[in-house]
């Protein structure tokens, strides 16, 4: 990993270049490259663990007993990821991460991010409140899958969801970050029939789309 690369992520905002340097040592930073479909972290360590993806896209899902899962968020570069272990005592051995494509990730001590070292390092309170801010972000958009799930029906859920994509780009026509198999899990439907009701609802001219982009017509 490089300087600019860790410059460019939300967590290490305004953190001078030569602190960032320093930082990587007093954190125990250590860098992974899962391979797609790999879990990066799936039960609570010993050590707790904070992430940020460098490269790729990392998985958030909630694995049942029976080993089904349920895509929670999808977690782009400069995401960070973990915070369910590290930042509640209890904590939830269901939520996994799995490596979504070929990725990098970073590996960070969170015991160490929250408890200043000897050295009492300056970026510490600045990394604290990038990370509180992260998290505070991260809450809001379960929040808004919250809201897409709790849909009756799955035309209501996919027209919720892409109302909030739609929203989110400023347009009528977007890119949605996932594919179909990825898109019935997380909106926690079956893909066949999610596959029919969105050939329904172009047939009726309420959307159009092409693989991953989409138009809403009404």
């Amino acid at each position: 990993m490089t300087v600019e690369e860790l410059r460019g992520c939300p967590l290490f905002r305004d953190i001078a270049p030569e602190d960032l340097q320093a930082m990587l040592g007093c954190l125990s930073a250590r860098e992974a490259a899962p391979r797609r479909g790999d879990f990066i972290l799936r039960t609570p360590d010993a050590h707790p663990l904070l992430g940020v993806v460098l490269e790729g896209e990392v998985e958030m899902i909630s694995e049942d007993s029976f080993g089904k899962k349920s895509l929670l968020s999808v977690l782009p570069v400069g995401s960070i990821f973990g915070e369910s272990y590290t930042c509640a005592k209890a904590r939830n051995r269901t939520i996994a991460y799995q490596a979504r494509t070929h990725s990098r990730v970073l590996l960070l001590d969170y015991g160490r991010i929250l408890h200043a070292c000897k050295l009492v390092c300056r970026f510490h309170h600045r990394m604290i409140e990038n990370m509180v801010e992260l998290i505070a972000e991260k809450n809001l958009t379960l929040v808004e899958k919250l809201e897409v799930v709790s849909r009756t029906t799955i035309r209501e859920k996919l027209l919720t969801y892409l109302a909030r994509q739609a929203e989110a780009a400023g347009a009528r026509t977007f890119t949605i970050p996932m594919g179909r198999t990825a898109l019935a899990e997380y909106l926690c439907t079956d893909r066949s029939a999610m596959t029919r009701e969105l050939a329904r609802m172009r047939d009726e001219g309420l959307i159009d789309y092409t693989k991953r982009t989409f138009t809403l017509r009404q």
